[in-house]
């Protein structure tokens, strides 16, 4: 398994300021699109992927999708 860390996307939740950080334990990149298929907002850019950070994980971790919503100005 891997882990997909992605320091900032454009849409990640429904709120105003709808970006935020990500991150996906998954085995590949479409293992990661099946998984945030099953999340209503989120969304990964072509330009978001280049600048993906994967680490390897030393177990089997069980499939997951973290969302940091930005918190905004406010």
């Amino acid at each position: 398994m891997k882990m997909f860390v992605f320091e900032y996307n454009g849409q990640v939740s429904e709120n105003y300021h709808a970006g935020g950080g990500l991150m996906v334990i998954a085995k590949d990149k479409d293992h990661v699109n099946e998984l945030i298929k099953k999340e209503e907002y989120i969304e990964i850019k072509d330009s978001e992927w280049e600048d993906v950070i994967v680490y390897d994980l030393k177990n089997d971790e069980e499939p997951r999708v973290f969302v940091f919503p930005d918190a905004g100005c406010c």
